[in-house]
């Protein structure tokens, strides 16, 4: 909806959606086969990097993103999805450790900057809970 707000504003002629969490954006992709929108360039992880099997494996990591990024370089603006639950100890994620999500982040804003694209920040995802039953994990990944 944002990006369809956005467009019909005036604002973007062209948006990137940068989606780092591990649900696959099944919902965002049906929406822009549905209408036929070739102005959005989509990319979610949560489609992508999938096998447990590559704990730590940051330079996987790095390679989609900057593979992903550099396709929205003609974009006006990106929407990041920033999850938190692609981290290890998340019941969904189990692939990151909390440096290597902070690193991811620092990435994309990094990148984001190179190409003179401002960036859209959503903090999201993330189902650990502590022994309290609270979301203090989550909480510290996103203030990382």
């Amino acid at each position: 909806m944002t990006a369809l707000k956005l467009k019909r504003a005036g604002i973007v002629n062209r948006i990137g959606i940068l989606d780092c969490d591990m649900h696959y954006g099944d919902g965002t992709q049906n929406i822009i086969d549905t209408l036929g929108i070739d102005w959005i360039v989509h990319a979610t992880q949560g489609a992508d990097l999938t096998d447990r099997s590559q704990i730590g494996a940051g330079t996987i990591m790095y390679g989609w993103l900057s593979k992903h990024i550099g396709r929205m370089d003609k974009c006006d603006l990106i929407l990041y999805q920033a999850g938190a639950d692609p981290h290890v100890d998340d019941p969904l994620g189990g692939l990151f450790e909390t440096h290597q999500l902070a690193n991811r982040d620092k990435y994309v804003r990094d990148e984001c900057r190179h190409l003179g694209i401002p960036v859209c920040w959503n903090l999201a995802g993330g189902y650990q809970r502590d022994k309290a039953g609270t979301i203090e994990p989550v909480l510290e990944i996103h203030r990382n």
